[in-house]
């Protein structure tokens, strides 16, 4: 399964995808703000990475590659887990970040999910100083709930996570 629009494809990671993952995924941001992602990541890391979320239950979750529609490049990586409340997440290359390539994955991905898989609630957390990623989920149409207390376990304890959440009514 693929999407496309807005200038994206949203496909399946490939072993290909590895060195890209790799490269994207040292980046000093994505390991502040993603829980438990090794550091420094390697490329056998990001092999493991696609071999896992290939083997994920498509029924509940799925992983893609957002692609550059025209060249192909990987800029970064949306994964959402389905049900009644699903839930969904992303990361940007450094190289594509402030060209709205976050919020279009988003919108694409959330409007699938609560469309056509029957999510009722999608939620999306933050880490408190992600501002970045706090304005992409409200360019999306998620609404901001609060902080939850203690909720991420980082490599260096728990972290405090801003909520925002999708419903059915929220899309436009």
């Amino acid at each position: 399964m693929q999407f496309r629009g807005d200038g994206l494809v949203l496909r399946a990671f490939t072993p290909a995808d590895a060195p890209n993952i790799a490269a994207a995924c040292r980046d000093a941001d994505i390991a502040r703000f993603i829980p438990l992602i090794p550091s420094p990541y390697t490329e056998e890391d990001a092999r493991q990475y696609v071999d896992m979320v290939s083997s994920w239950d498509a029924g509940e979750r799925r992983a893609f590659a957002i692609a550059d529609d025209e060249s192909g490049e990987l800029l970064g990586s949306i994964d959402v887990r389905l049900g009644e409340i699903g839930s969904i997440g992303y990361w940007v290359a450094p190289a594509a970040r402030g060209q709205g390539v976050a919020t279009r994955a988003l919108r694409l991905v959330s409007r699938w999910a609560v469309r056509e898989q029957g999510v009722e609630r999608l939620e999306l957390t933050t880490h408190p100083e992600n501002i970045a990623s706090q304005r992409v989920a409200e360019k999306a149409g998620f609404q901001r709930e609060g902080v939850l207390r203690a909720h991420t376990r980082f490599s260096d304890g728990r972290r405090d996570s801003v909520m925002f959440s999708l419903l059915p009514g929220d899309l436009s």
